[in-house]
Order: C-alpha cells, then structure tokens, then sequence
C-alpha cells in the first residue's frame, strides 16, 4: 500500500491540532467555570448592599415626605420601591431560599415595604398616632434589614474564603494539569514529526548523495534501499534505474568511441598513405619554377594553386584552423576551377574581412563548395554561378554558399536536415555520395564536425528547391577562439 507524504503530513496536522484544541477546550473550560462562581458571588455582595442601601434611601424618602409632605418625596419613595422589588427577586433567582437566615431577610422586606406603604396611607388619611406607629417600624425593620445585611455579608466573606481556598488549589491542580497536556502533547508532536521527517529527508539524503557521487563520475555506487511507501519509493526505483542505465550507455560509448578513433586512424593513414605528399611537393614546385622559366605563368599559377590545395588538405587535422585560412584554400579552388572550365562558371564572393578571424575546423568550406560545384553546376554548359557570402548579424557569424544549379528535391533535402538534427545517423544521402572530390570529405562529415566542434546543433540551414539552385548556410558563433582543445579530443586521430 502507497502512503503520500500528503497524507502523513495531514495525519500530522489533525494529531497536533486535536492535541492542542483539546488541552485549550480544558483550559477554557475550566477558567469558564471560575469566572461563572466568581461573578455569581460577587453579585450576591453587590445586591446585599443595594438593598441596605435602598432601605436607607427608602426610610429617608418617607421620613421626608411626613415631615415636607412634597409629592416629589413620594415619587421617589415609590420609584426606589420598585427597584427594591426587583432587587427581592432577584435575591430569590442568585440566593438559595432554604437557608433560615435568608429567609427571615426576604420576610422582613416585605414587613419594610408593608408598613413604609401603611405609613403612608395613614399619613394621607391624618392619621398621626397610625402613620407615627408604622413609621417607627419602618424605623425598626431597616435598623433589623441592615444587621441582617451585615451578617449575611459577613457569612457570604467567610463562603467567599473558602470559595477562594478551593479556586486556589484547582488552579494550583489545573496549572499541574496544563504543563501535564502540553508536555504529552509536545512529546508526541515531536514523535509524529521525527518519524514524518525521517521518512522523507532519509531517502532524500541517500538520492543527494549518490547523486553527488555521480556528478564526480563514480557510477559504481551500488543501488539505494527503498525504505519507504511514499511517492519517494518511485523516484528511488526510477534513480537505481538512471544509474544503471547511465553505466551501460558509458560503457557502451566508450567501446563505440575507441572504434571510432580506430577507424578515423584508419581513413586517414589510408588517405595519406595514396602519395607521398613530399614527393609530390617538390615535383609540384619543380614543375611550377620549368613553366615560370618558360614564361607560362598562368600554368606556373595553376601548379601553384594545387600544390597549395594538396598542402592544406594533407595538413595536420587535428589543428583548428581560422575561417581566413578556409577563404584562401578557396578561392584557390576557385582559380583552378575557372582555369579547367573557363566561362563556363562565375564565382562571386562577398566577403566582411572583420568575420574572417575566428576559429573553426580545418576542410570546412571547400568541401562545401565542391558540393554545389559538384552536385549544382558541374554539368552547365554556361551561366554557371557560384557565390561564397561571409557576414556577421548580431553574435552569429553566416557562411552561405550559393550555386544557380538544379537544387536538391525534398527527400535529399529531408535526408540531410534530418541528418544536421540527429534524427538520420546512418543512411548517405545523395548530396553527401563522393563524387570526383579532391579531399573525398562529404557534407555530413562537415555538419558533424561543425556540431562536435561548437557543441550544438543549429549550425546548418538548407535553402534549396528543385530546378532552382541551393543556399547552403552555416550559422557560427561569433567568437575570436573557441574549441581547441575540444577539436584535439574530438577529432584526434
């Protein structure tokens, strides 16, 4: 069964949460329950001692009404026995009735209230010997309300005393039992988060370990133990997976690459093993100086201009050389090529000398124009054109190699794009089948070495349709140097 790392931090989460609003209800609870017994007794206080003072405040109103006889007095002593009423019934509601002292108390608010509404009555009829009788024990029956007051007071302090001794010690209980829940709550938060974290920091630690070592190269680790059931489990099996296949693809392009360098010392000792390039120099020169004694110059400049094409192209290859060098090797090709067919063929160039310093592979641009000589314009009889365009456009330097002849149809044109992309490895296409080429260096060999060179692929655009030439372009970046050491590893041979 998968369990998420979702679902365990949930789990985590709800555990905490119920832990903490647990120990917090208690908590309310509890103080809740303090505050309710605490408001309680004090309202008790608080109403004993506005009915003292009520029945003060009452006996001095009736006192002033006998002796003034203003209605404004009786208002008063009317509007102050309302309250008096309201505060016996609610001395009924916060107060037990079953207590004999509490009793007597409430009896003798009625008494108070009874003879205050007598002696008033009394008054009004004239009534002197009636009404002074009542009022005296109105007199009586507050002097009796404010000691019952004062008992019921001092009875309620000594409750209140004990009251308080008992929160005291709940609190002291309630303080033990808060640090209690929130150290067990803590302890097991602390537990549910060590066995969370574990679970998911443990494999990650051992995935950036074995990662490290394999960004060193060390690819021989052995494969790391799943420990879990969470999404990691997965990407654990999928890294053991990469490792192993990163191992066996090393290896594999090792043996391919040691076959590669075989064969590459192979074609080139077997290129350069066809003459003897010092042999063929000095006769070279030899014949260039008897036609220059001759006064054949332009056969002198022809010798010339082979022996330097045959020089260039039995050169060190391993050698990166400048994009000026690629230029002079042809326009050389050039001049042979208008000395052998003469108006047959035009060649146009269109050169920014500023472009002409970077570094490049060496047998880049002549084989290319051998191609569209080749392939494009070989067979014309006149009109013939080839142009070779160097320019620079923000940090790309463009080599563009153009020819008016028949052009590629789509599948040759797919072929070999498809080739520049790396989506074609292994079949020739015709625009790269040797032909008559001086070097036998085809285009494919000259996309890849460009690619390998400059370690990307955007390096060749094909603009061409049939019946309507081809611009060959390469796109390179425009730096003074770069990839000399990576053409010695690459094409060292």
């Amino acid at each position: 069964m998968l369990f998420r790392i979702k679902s365990k931090l949930l789990l985590y989460f709800i555990v905490l949460v119920v832990l903490l609003t647990t120990v917090g209800f208690i908590f309310y609870n509890s103080s809740e329950k303090l505050v309710t017994e605490y408001d309680e007794s004090f309202e008790r206080f608080l109403l004993l001692n506005d009915i003292s003072q009520r029945s003060n405040l009452l006996t001095e109103k009736l006192h002033g009404y006998i002796l003034d006889k203003e209605n404004s007095h009786l208002k008063d002593y009317r509007r102050e026995k309302l309250k008096l009423i309201k505060d016996q019934n609610r001395l009924y509601k916060v107060m037990s009735t079953q207590e004999v002292t509490l009793t007597n108390y409430k009896n003798m608010i009625d008494s108070f209230l009874d003879e205050g509404d007598a002696t008033i009555g009394a008054f009004q009829q004239d009534e002197i010997n009636q009404y002074s009788n009542h009022f005296n024990e109105v007199l009586k029956i507050n002097s009796f309300l404010q000691e019952s007051t004062l008992d019921l007071l001092n009875n309620k302090l000594t409750d209140y005393q004990k009251f308080y001794d008992q929160m005291e010690q709940q609190n002291h209980y309630y303080k033990l039992m808060s640090i209690s829940l929130f150290a067990a709550a803590f302890f097991l938060s602390t537990l549910l988060a060590l066995w969370i974290s574990g679970g998911i920091t443990k494999p990650i630690s051992l995935l950036s370990k074995a990662a490290k070592e394999i960004s060193t190269g060390n690819l021989a680790g052995e494969d790391i133990k799943i420990t879990t059931k969470d999404e990691l489990k997965p990407l654990t099996e999928t890294f053991n997976q990469m490792r192993a296949n990163i191992r066996q693809l090393v290896t594999e392009i090792k043996q391919q690459g040691e076959l590669d360098k075989l064969l590459k010392e192979l074609e080139l000792k077997s290129l350069q093993n066809q003459i003897n390039p010092h042999f063929l120099f000095n006769t070279l020169n030899t014949v260039s100086k008897m036609a220059y004694l001759e006064e054949a110059e332009q056969t002198s400049r022809l010798i010339e201009a082979v022996a330097a094409l045959l020089r260039y192209n039995l050169s060190d290859l391993d050698k990166a050389s400048t994009l000026r060098d690629e230029v002079k090797i042809v326009k050389e090709y050039f001049f042979i090529q208008r000395t052998r067919f003469g108006e047959r063929i035009q060649f146009i160039t269109e050169i920014e000398d500023d472009c002409l310093n970077i570094e490049i592979p060496s047998l880049i641009l002549q084989p290319l124009v051998e191609n569209a000589f080749i392939h494009g314009v070989e067979e014309y009889e006149e009109n013939a054109v080839i142009s070779l365009r160097i320019y620079r456009y923000d940090d790309r330097v463009y080599v563009e190699v153009i020819d008016n002849g028949e052009g590629m149809d789509e599948a040759t044109k797919r072929k070999l794009l498809n080739y520049a992309n790396g989506m074609e490895t292994e079949e020739v296409v015709e625009a790269d089948r040797p032909k008559g080429h001086s070097n036998g260096i085809g285009v494919k060999n000259v996309i890849r070495r460009l690619q390998l060179y400059y370690q990307r692929n955007d390096i060749v655009e094909i603009e061409s349709k049939w019946k309507n030439g081809t611009i060959f372009r390469l796109t390179i970046p425009a730096v003074a140097k770069g990839g000399r050491e990576l053409v010695k590893n690459t094409y060292s041979g």
